[in-house]
């Protein structure tokens, strides 16, 4: 599950995506000079003005003032909204020409809905916060699939606060073919954390079904529950307990998924905001993008091990 074309994305993030990210560094540069300069002004002003004498003066500056500052918020918004649709095109773009991969669109505003979610199994329905965005579709194999960026948070019943359930993107893909079944995958470390989750799960008829899994490592870091009737080994095949394995080691990031009938669900965990503009400093990074693609590129894998071995 190594991403795919890595020396070609160099290439690539020469020819195409830096000229636009050049492009988005001289708006940025201009908004900051622009925030520089009306500080030295404001500054200058109030100097004069207290020098002088002339403090009541100073309200008639606060309208154009307040003006100013408001519109200087309005630019930097909109260089951060712009950003990411920029980029994030350029590199989808990239990824439709790789084999198996086709349709990918982008939505910087719509979410992936939280029904889905919660039908995943894999958290709590209707939790207490939930907000989404950065949604992407597409086809990878015959699976159609729709992504997005979630964070959701409950309630803890000890504390009575908000605390981080899952951050990172989430995944809603349909299988082609007709599959029966249901069955969820954990974090084995993450089982105490998500104790009610996993219980509500058991409460709808789910069981543990370690003991249908033969491979040891994928026991260590995964906790399997399946419903009655699911072949478990016929929807985790042995080359998909293998690839995530791999991955579990390679990454060391959180990984959840289930399967509910056609529906495959997968999530997985990130600490930070995908291809969020930095605004004090340059965003001229071949980092920052190649972070963003293999992540994509983890989730996109993974529903094509999963397309290819049902």
């Amino acid at each position: 599950m190594i991403p795919p074309r890595l020396a070609e994305l160099r290439l690539y993030y020469n020819t195409t995506i830096r000229p636009e990210l050049l492009r988005l560094e001289g708006l940025r540069k201009r908004i900051l000079r622009g925030m520089v300069l009306s500080l030295v002004g404001i500054l200058a002003v109030l100097v004069v003005f207290l020098v002088y004498d002339l403090g009541f003066l100073i309200l008639l500056l606060v309208v154009p003032v307040a003006f100013y500052v408001g519109s200087l918020y309005f630019r930097i918004e909109r260089f951060r909204q712009s950003f990411k649709p920029a980029i994030v095109r350029l590199l989808l773009d990239f990824i439709n020409d790789l084999p198996n991969f086709r349709s990918l669109e982008y939505d910087a505003r719509r979410p992936i809905l939280a029904d889905r979610f919660e039908r995943s199994g894999l958290f709590r329905p209707h939790p207490d916060s939930y907000r989404a965005e950065d949604y992407i579709r597409g086809l990878v194999g015959e699976m159609a699939f729709e992504m997005g960026e979630a964070y959701v948070q409950e309630i803890s019943p000890a504390s009575n606060r908000l605390e981080l359930v899952f951050s990172g993107l989430f995944v809603h893909a349909v299988f082609n073919e007709p599959t029966s079944g249901r069955l969820a995958v954990w974090p084995r470390h993450k089982l105490r954390r998500l104790k009610r989750s996993v219980d509500a799960y058991v409460g709808q008829q789910g069981r543990s079904a370690d003991v249908e899994i033969l491979n040891p490592d994928f026991k260590e870091a995964f906790a399997v529950y399946a419903h009655p009737g699911t072949k478990v080994a016929g929807i985790l095949t042995p080359p998909m307990q293998d690839a995530l394995v791999e991955f579990h080691r390679r990454e060391q990031r959180d990984l959840y998924f289930a399967v509910h009938n056609k529906d495959l669900f997968i999530g997985l965990e990130h600490g930070y905001d995908l291809l969020e503009p930095h605004f004090f400093r340059s965003n001229l990074s071949f980092q920052l993008i190649r972070q963003f693609y293999v992540d994509i590129m983890l989730i996109l894998t993974v529903i094509q091990d999963f397309d290819q071995t049902h």
